[in-house]
């Protein structure tokens, strides 16, 4: 898929004042909440790009896990759709952890969570108890092709 603009809002108030960053988001959290670290944001994202608008309610949670509840994507087509990897590039590169979604969304589109799943983009707790851990691909710098 060629690069495209996308735009990621959420509706939670901590999320925008930090721009989403782990570490910003758990020093804020941190501060309301000093004798926790065991918080959960639920928060609404909306992911703009041409493609279309994808919605998501998600829980954030104080150990850098993010579970996508609910998802009403831009475009249905898993091999065209922006919205989950946009989350899973946004997430790793804010210092959480790789989205995963609630089993009954998996239950709903199995086939649609298991090719992001396959391709390392989300993980999904449900998925590898249905279908087996995922092989690792090591990558070695020193390997001639």
């Amino acid at each position: 898929m060629e690069d495209i603009e996308i735009t990621l809002n959420f509706t939670d108030i901590t999320m925008s004042e930090t721009d989403g960053v782990f570490e910003d988001v758990k020093n804020l959290m941190a501060s309301e909440f000093p004798y926790s670290d065991k918080w959960v944001i639920k928060t609404s994202l909306t992911i703009d790009s041409r493609m279309g608008v994808g919605e998501m309610k998600l829980d954030l949670y104080g150990d850098g896990r993010i579970y996508i509840l609910e998802f009403y994507p831009s475009i249905g087509d898993v091999y065209y759709n922006p919205d989950i990897p946009a989350l899973s590039q946004w997430a790793q590169g804010n210092g959480w952890k790789i989205p995963q979604p609630h089993e009954d969304l998996v239950k709903e589109d199995k086939d649609f969570w298991k090719h992001f799943y396959d391709t390392w983009v989300i993980d999904s707790d449900y998925i590898e108890n249905l279908c087996g851990k995922r092989d690792y691909i090591e990558i070695r710098e020193n390997e001639k092709e």
